[in-house]
């Protein structure tokens, strides 16, 4: 069932927020035959949101109708939704699937550790109305990208979630300002500090200077006082 879906979503050029959940193989639920029946009873995943059984639903129907048209005799099992919703049992749960394949009361009951590691809270992957994928007139908004259908519907579709183990509390948020703030003072102290030493070695040196040569400056202006002699300015610099 996986690799039928996945396949056909690749062929039909599917957003690619579809395919990464089509190709998760614990994203689809099992199937129980029918007692005396060559037919099967779709079973349902109890992680798996309404919605996202809908879009399910919406791919398999797309998949009936392709092969009806290209004349294929199909050799697939024919599915039946029960009137009372069959329970899938010893599967897995797909992990880091968009939150809003996850449904929100079984979302919700789980522990924040098992929240973060299950789904990526932060992106969305199904339109409100999942029924209303991949009709013959596309709903715009699944040619958007994925980051902008994020950005356009992650505050719709989050709603019946509780994803508070993704938001830092009050404390974290202020030992993380205290220590950015003491981190940045004490680099800022030792740059004052090294820049007064370094200008306190230079008025040392200066005046070094000043005391050690003060007959420096005399040559100098012997110099510029000396004729265009050269004899005399060799005497004069020599001290003669």
């Amino acid at each position: 069932l996986k690799n039928l879906r996945y396949t056909f979503g690749v062929a039909q050029k599917f957003p690619r927020r579809y395919l990464e959940i089509l190709k998760n193989v614990d994203a689809h639920s099992d199937d129980e035959r029918i007692p005396g029946s060559q037919k099967y009873y779709i079973k349902t995943l109890p992680c798996r949101s309404h919605n996202a059984n809908l879009f399910m639903r919406r791919v398999d129907e797309e998949i009936i109708k392709s092969e009806q048209d290209s004349g294929k005799t199909s050799s697939r099992r024919e599915r039946i939704i029960p009137h009372e919703p069959l329970k899938s049992v010893g599967t897995r749960v797909p992990k880091g699937l968009p939150i809003d394949f996850y449904d929100p009361s079984w979302f919700n009951s789980r522990s924040a550790g098992q929240k973060t590691i299950t789904a990526d809270a932060f992106n969305v992957a199904f339109l409100p109305d999942a029924s209303q994928s991949l009709r013959g007139a596309q709903h715009p908004d699944e040619r958007l990208g994925d980051r902008k259908f994020t950005d356009k519907y992650w505050d719709i579709l989050i709603e019946p979630y509780d994803i508070s183990h993704e938001i830092p509390n009050e404390e974290e948020l202020d030992e993380t300002d205290e220590e950015t703030y003491d981190d940045s003072e004490v680099g800022s102290s030792e740059d004052e500090s090294d820049e007064e030493e370094e200008v306190q070695e230079v008025a040392e040196s200066n005046q070094l200077c000043d005391e050690d040569t003060p007959m420096a400056e005399a040559p100098e202006a012997d110099y510029f006082n000396t004729g265009s002699s050269h004899f005399a300015f060799e005497n004069e610099w020599a001290g003669w």
